[in-house]
């Protein structure tokens, strides 16, 4: 008796230890602008978001072969950051099947990651993620320059493969975030 006593007693404290280690509050869930909460909320909880580094070659090999058909997401992000300044590319579907680009430069572009990794934890598939990171884009960086819309693209590398093509330096860094 005295057995199971002490293990419901070291279980019941664990909970309450690990419970209040994440007493963060859940946002207020929010429709998506464009269709199905249900896709956004899953969306939010499947964020993908892919990191290359170094050669421009080979990260256009790489980005080329990425598992995704951009044609499918609503919002999708690429931060490049060469040797002297970074560019922001937000690519966001609208209701006619196109979409529109907006870009910001920026001498650096590594403050924004941490706020962008927040939003999407914090967020938790509740909202729609992409509204999510627009809001902190659009906070840090402003309205930017919006590009008139396009097609989807075709692939990964027709989308992301300029902005590495573009930056400067021999070691560059490139982030494509697929939000939603």
């Amino acid at each position: 008796m005295k057995n199971h006593t002490l293990i419901l007693t070291v279980a019941a404290a664990g909970l309450l230890i690990g419970g209040s280690g994440y007493s963060q509050s859940m946002p207020t869930p929010t429709a998506s602008p464009f269709g199905s909460n249900d896709q956004c909320r899953q969306s939010g909880w499947n964020t993908a978001i892919y990191i290359f580094c170094g050669d421009k070659d080979a990260m256009i090999k790489n980005i080329a072969s990425l598992p995704v058909q951009l044609s499918e997401r609503r919002v999708f992000l690429q931060i490049t950051q060469g040797d002297s300044k970074g560019e922001v590319k937000l690519y966001e579907r609208q209701e006619d099947g196109k979409f529109t680009v907006t870009k910001w430069s920026n001498e650096k572009t590594f403050k924004l990651l941490p706020e962008i990794d927040k939003a999407i934890f914090e967020n938790r598939g509740v909202n729609c993620v992409g509204e999510q990171v627009i809001a902190v884009l659009r906070k840090l960086l402003g309205s930017g320059e919006a590009v008139q819309s396009i097609v989807a693209p075709e692939s990964p590398a027709a989308a992301f493969k300029h902005s590495v093509q573009d930056a400067q330096g021999k070691f560059i860094q490139t982030e494509i975030f697929l939000l939603c």
